[in-house]
């Protein structure tokens, strides 16, 4: 790393509501998702699913003018206002115009392009306004954020790949100080009925929702739910230099293609995941008894155990184990940045997300794994793990940061 570089905002929407406050007072104690039946598609069934609490973008800014933003836009829109206010920037507008905002998402403007194609083949390509064009284009987030909040630094959108790597290459490279970093997916009834097509939905049988989750023959399916969710990062100079609140430092990243990645997102190879992670370790001198906190972002019990577990168990160092997946449900680009959120709160707060651990579907963690939070006075290293239905993983690792490592 070139320059050091720490998290000193969040800002989530999820299931669990529209606030910050919301998520933290439930990630680590309730399910965001339940079995829903009231399906506007007569030709889907009960499902799990969690959904984004409705809300009306012009009732959360007063001051909005037209055009107005689609509900892709709005929900990435709320959770980067979530995530300046906990910076302390929202109302610093000298340094929010000079702020970059990078965008991952993996199913872009849902509802806008399903609209937009159904008008182009109903009606014939001179009966769609362009307008309804351009509000299907996936980057249309990117324009819609940055002119209501007046976010004039660099700005990108990717598919399916972390965006806080991208925001560390724009810090390190100067062409910005801060940048907000995160994704957004909208989950449609659309969405979810091709999933139940394709057999990749886990559906309510009548037993307790974790009792049937282990059996191989589901370990092509997930649980969906909507999120969306940023962070702000900032060079530790920016941060000291305004007295910013600072969650941890970003020390080091590793991106890499998973081998065996197809395009069903939890089909993933143990020794792609146990390989990179030795080597991050090692490039940073972790020893085997560092207390590590390693944030998985696997959804399911089958799959933590099979997949993320698997590979900690053949390394020679422990492990501290959290996963906020399991709570929220699938939310592809738009819950990866919860993964990370959640870190921060085990740093700062000793909170840590497993809702799993009672489960006695989920079994014995391998010996060198364990479930109980660390003491937040007690300084660590934490890796979050994150990865994409294109085959992108990434592993990012951060530090606790005492008041004397600030200088």
């Amino acid at each position: 790393m070139d320059k050091r570089i720490v998290i000193s905002g969040w800002g989530i929407v999820s299931p669990f509501g529209l606030s910050n406050q919301d998520f933290e007072s439930n990630f680590d104690n309730k399910l965001a998702y339940s079995k829903k039946e009231d399906w506007k598609l007569e030709h889907l069934g009960p499902h799990y699913f969690g959904a984004i609490p409705e809300f009306d973008i012009l009732k959360q800014i007063d001051s909005l003018r037209p055009p107005f933003p689609n509900r892709y836009s709005s929900i990435g829109l709320l959770a980067c206002m979530n995530a300046l206010k906990d910076a302390g920037l929202a109302e610093d507008i000298e340094l929010t115009q000079k702020a970059g905002l990078v965008i991952t998402t993996t199913l872009g403007a849902s509802t806008a392009i399903q609209s937009y194609l159904s008008k182009l083949y109903k009606k014939g390509p001179d009966r769609v306004s362009p307008f309804n064009f351009s509000k299907a284009t996936s980057n249309s987030i990117l324009g819609d954020i940055s002119r209501i909040l007046g976010l004039k630094g660099p700005g990108s959108l990717v598919y399916g790949e972390e965006s806080v790597i991208y925001g560390v290459d724009l810090i390190n490279n100067d062409h910005t100080d801060i940048v907000l970093c995160g994704g957004v997916d909208e989950i449609t009834e659309l969405n979810v009925l091709l999933a139940d097509k394709k057999a990749r939905l886990v559906s309510p049988n009548g037993t307790p929702t974790y009792e049937h989750l282990i059996n191989d023959t589901q370990k092509d399916q997930s649980i969906f739910s909507e999120a969306a969710s940023f962070v702000v990062i900032e060079s530790l100079e920016s941060a000291k230099k305004r007295g910013a609140k600072i969650y941890a430092e970003i020390v080091d990243y590793k991106q890499f293609r998973d081998q065996r990645s197809s395009k069903v997102i939890f089909e993933r190879c143990t020794d792609s995941l146990q390989h990179n992670l030795n080597e991050l370790l090692n490039e940073n001198q972790i020893k085997d008894k560092d207390p590590l906190l390693f944030y998985g972002s696997a959804c399911l019990p089958w799959h933590i155990q099979s997949y993320e577990w698997k590979a900690l168990s053949k390394l020679s160092f422990e492990f501290t184990y959290g996963n906020v997946k399991a709570s929220i449900g699938e939310g592809l680009s738009g819950s990866n940045n919860c993964t990370l959120v959640s870190t921060l709160l085990a740093h700062t707060k000793g909170r840590l997300a497993n809702v799993l651990k009672e489960a006695v579907v989920l079994g014995e963690p391998p010996k060198n794994i364990c479930l109980v939070p660390f003491n937040p006075k007690e300084e660590f290293t934490s890796i979050t793990h994150t990865f994409s239905v294109g085959g992108s993983n990434t592993l990012l690792m951060l530090k606790s940061m005492r008041n004397d490592q600030r200088s």
